[in-house]
C-alpha cells in the first residue's frame, strides 16, 4: 500500500508591525470642478478688481457677489449672462476654470470639441451645451441647446443679452418668442438670425423636443444689457 502523507496547512502570515502600520493604498482624491466663486474670485484676482468694481461694471450688488463667492448664492441665468457681461467674457469662461494665457496677437488660436463633450448649463427645462469653452476671449458663443419646454410658463421667460444671435434647428419642432414679433414656428433645417437685444426665448410647442444649434455674438463695444446703476436689494 502506498504510505499517505498529509499535507500541512499552511499557517496565516503573521503581520508586522511595520505592515500594519503601512495600511492599505491611499487612493487619488478627486479633483472637484470649480464652482462660480471659485471663478468668480479667480477672475477678479487675475484682473485686480474689488467686489465693488466687480458691482460697478455688472450692476449687480456688492452683498450679491460676496454671497457667490462664498457659495452662499447661486445666480439665475439672466444673471449670469448680466455677469458676464459686465466682466467682458463669455459666459462659459465664467463658469470654467481661469486660463492664465492671453490670445495670441496674430490670431492663430483654435479649439475642438469632441462629440458628446461641452460644458452644460440647464435653465429651466433647457440644457445648454457650450462648444470649444477652452478658448477664452471669444467673439461668438457656441452652444447647442436640447429644447423641453412647451410653454412660456414653463421657460425661464423672455430674456436678452447684448450681440446678435443665429440659431439653426437641428432637430424636432422649436417655436421662437420674441417680445416685437408674433411667434416663429421653425422646423428642422430652418434657421434664423436676430438681435438678442431683443427679449427672447425657444419652446418646443408640439411636446416633443427641439434641437437647436446656437452661435451669439459677443458685443464687446456697448454696455451690458439690463445693468442698471441701481443696487440690487
Amino acid at each position: 500500500m502506498t504510505k499517505t502523507t498529509a499535507k500541512a496547512t499552511p499557517r496565516p502570515r503573521k503581520l508586522t508591525a511595520k505592515a500594519v502600520s503601512r495600511g492599505p493604498a491611499k487612493l487619488p482624491l478627486l479633483k472637484q470642478a470649480p464652482t462660480l466663486g471659485d471663478c468668480l474670485r479667480a477672475i477678479r484676482a487675475k484682473r485686480g478688481m474689488t467686489l465693488a468694481e466687480v458691482s460697478a461694471v455688472s450692476g449687480l450688488a456688492r452683498s450679491t457677489l460676496s454671497r457667490v463667492e462664498s457659495g452662499q448664492l447661486s445666480l439665475t441665468y439672466d444673471k449670469l449672462v448680466q455677469l458676464s457681461h459686465g466682466l467682458r467674457i463669455d459666459l462659459a469662461e465664467l463658469l470654467s476654470s481661469p486660463k492664465d494665457a492671453t490670445p495670441n496677437a496674430t490670431l492663430t488660436r483654435r479649439t475642438f470639441t469632441p462629440t458628446g463633450n461641452g460644458k452644460t448649463l440647464t435653465v429651466g427645462d433647457t440644457v445648454y451645451r457650450y462648444m470649444c469653452t477652452e478658448m477664452s476671449a471669444k467673439r461668438m458663443t457656441p452652444m447647442v441647446a436640447d429644447i423641453h419646454a412647451r410653454t412660456l410658463e414653463e421657460s425661464n421667460g423672455l430674456l436678452a443679452h447684448p450681440g446678435e444671435e443665429f440659431t439653426y434647428v437641428l432637430a424636432g419642432t422649436v417655436e421662437l418668442h420674441t417680445e416685437f414679433y408674433e411667434p416663429l414656428l421653425l422646423e428642422a433645417g430652418a434657421c434664423v438670425y436676430f438681435d438678442s437685444t431683443m427679449r427672447h426665448t425657444y419652446l418646443a410647442p408640439k411636446g416633443a423636443p427641439g434641437k437647436i444649434l446656437c452661435v451669439c455674438s459677443v458685443d464687446t463695444t456697448t454696455a451690458p444689457h439690463g445693468t442698471r446703476q441701481t443696487q440690487e436689494k
